[in-house]
């Protein structure tokens, strides 16, 4: 009877004293601050000390090396002595400093301060993310393809300058023949004037697949961005659990003490004890394991951030959240029209589309103008005055080069017939003057010509083309059902993690009362000091829970930005 009086007493103590309850209540509301202070406490203490040390260390060894770099304070850090200019071996010429990357400036910046904020480890991550910029260069050779299909819509111009001699033939009255020389200047011009649609498809296909890499380009960034988020929490995470358990075990180890003295003493029976002591082992386990986490979730967040393992990457600790709750048909809407990969799937579908158009406009008749004009013309010269000799000077002519009008005009077309094509041109040739005609001359042409057999290839490329836009079409009814998933699911877990931070605190608050129970029957040896550790551990792991809660409800919320197409579509506030 007096043991269970005392129970109740404790209990009643406990449960139905207001003060009590509102002090804890506060200290609830506060107990992440409280965290993220006495964490950063201890790292100012450890950098401190590690500062003293290597300062001490260097002032005994007089190595400037030792004297680099570590910070006094959580935001200052104290900058590492200037290098001389190193001089080449070979050449003794002072060597320029290697100039940073764009990831490499933006690190050394964001660390300068001694904490890296998740916006800064974004930009860090995209900046170093070869993936990202090779998908910008596909973009960007795209649209240069897309100017090239729109410039064979319009003319293709060509400018010809031409100086031409030679030897007439010998005859009756010029044995060793003649030496004549010439020059001829003029313009080719060729115009699309029909070619079924063809080309204006091209154009379209070259569009679409330009979109479609803007869009793979856009897609690509989304999934860093959330590559480093999911990393980036990670590690907050695994700080905050190492830090738990660090502290559990502390707090095990005291009373792990009292155990042992109390066991030599024989104050408690050999199974109790033994059975704490498996739970004290569990607890290091378990902190060991916690520390290997965080080794781990550095090392993904490093790489996720396209950094060397061993550079330092300072989280910034700080957990806060604002309540969403996103109606799934709205979401779904705006993602089947902004999701990056939706839209890659449907351009590439357009784009496969107009391949198909293309070929069925191979099949129409094709028609150029073709045009061209300048000036041409042949003289004969004196051969004396050619070779340098004779009575007349270096270089004089004995007869003027008279050039005039030189063109033609004309229009070329072909028709596919099956794996056969016919050829059609019909052209009028206007010629200037030469040694053989020295008052020019003029013709016209009609000309068909049968190609046998020389178009089998665009009858595979057609079959081709059609299962290209077969396979597209499957593609993009996949990625929408992916998505609907995707977005499902996302939605679902970011309602989960909410649910998970209201039971995480709900559990802190009883598992709480509940050791401090536990805590007044040991010091009354009425329960057992297993059922003590136990409880302690309970509670280290709901704190954890608790921030792994709010870790995975920004990890959600990262997802749904991502599956939507939009990285800030539901602000994050952290």
């Amino acid at each position: 009877m007096k043991k269970q009086f005392l129970i109740m007493i404790g209990i009643v103590a406990l449960c139905l004293s207001p003060r009590e309850v509102a002090a804890e209540d506060a200290a609830l509301a506060s107990f992440q601050k409280e965290i993220i202070l006495a964490k950063e406490r201890y790292r100012d203490i450890v950098a401190r000390s590690s500062a003293l040390s290597l300062s001490l260390d260097a002032q005994a060894s007089g190595s400037p090396s030792a004297r680099e770099v570590v910070p006094a304070r959580r935001d200052t850090v104290i900058p590492a002595p200037a290098k001389a200019d190193s001089r080449s071996k070979h050449s003794g010429m002072i060597g320029k400093p290697t100039p940073l990357s764009d990831g490499e400036a933006l690190y050394k910046v964001a660390v300068s301060d001694n904490k890296i904020v998740l916006k800064e480890a974004v930009d860090i991550g995209l900046a170093n993310n070869l993936a990202v910029r090779a998908a910008e260069k596909k973009a960007d050779a795209a649209r240069s393809k897309l100017t090239e299909a729109r410039r064979a819509l319009f003319p293709t111009v060509q400018g010809v300058y031409e100086r031409n001699g030679g030897k007439a033939s010998a005859s009756d009255t010029i044995p060793g023949g003649r030496i004549f020389r010439g020059k001829n200047y003029k313009i080719n011009a060729t115009q699309p004037l029909f070619y079924g649609g063809e080309l204006v498809l091209t154009v379209k296909q070259a569009e679409a697949s330009w979109k479609s890499s803007q869009a793979e380009y856009q897609k690509l960034k989304n999934d860093a961005v959330r590559e480093i988020k999911t990393a980036y929490y990670g590690v907050v995470k695994a700080e905050y659990n190492a830090e738990y358990q660090e502290k559990l075990r502390f707090e095990v180890d005291a009373l792990h003490k009292r155990l042992v003295e109390e066991r030599r003493e024989k104050l408690i029976s050999e199974i109790d004890f033994l059975n704490a002591e498996s739970q004290t082992a569990q607890v290091f386990f378990q902190t060991e394991a916690a520390k290997n986490d965080l080794l781990s979730a550095r090392l993904l967040l490093n790489h996720a951030a396209g950094l060397a393992s061993d550079r330092p990457f300072p989280v910034d600790l700080r957990l806060t959240f604002s309540k969403i709750d996103p109606n799934l048909d709205e979401v779904t809407a705006r993602a089947l029209e902004k999701n990056p990969d939706i839209r890659v799937k449907s351009l590439l579908l357009e784009a496969a589309g107009y391949g198909v158009r293309i070929f069925t406009a191979k099949k129409l008749p094709h028609f150029d103008l073709r045009g061209s004009y300048g000036m041409l013309g042949e003289v004969f010269k004196d051969t004396a005055a050619l070779e340098g000799s004779g009575s007349l000077p270096p270089g004089a002519d004995n007869a003027d080069l008279d050039t005039e009008k030189e063109w033609f005009f004309g229009v070329q077309g072909s028709m596919p017939l099956g794996p056969n094509s016919v050829e059609y041109s019909r052209v009028k040739h206007v010629y200037g003057p030469t040694i053989i005609s020295l008052h020019g001359s003029e013709d016209w042409s009609h000309k068909v010509t049968f190609n046998l057999f020389d178009k089998l290839a665009e009858i595979t490329d057609e079959k081709s083309a059609e299962a290209a836009f077969l396979q597209a079409r499957a593609d993009y009814d996949k990625a929408k059902n992916d998505l609907v998933v995707q977005l499902r699911d996302s939605v679902y877990n970011l309602r989960k993690a909410l649910i998970q931070i209201d039971l995480a605190t709900a559990k802190v608050k009883y598992q709480e009362k509940q050791n401090a129970v536990s805590g007044y029957l040991l010091s009354m040896q009425e329960t057992a000091p297993a059922g003590v550790i136990e409880g302690m551990i309970e509670q280290a792991q709901n704190r954890f829970s608790f921030i792994q809660a709010i870790a995975d409800y920004h990890v959600a919320v990262a997802d749904l930005n991502s599956a939507i197409g939009d990285a800030d579509y539901f602000e994050d506030p952290a």
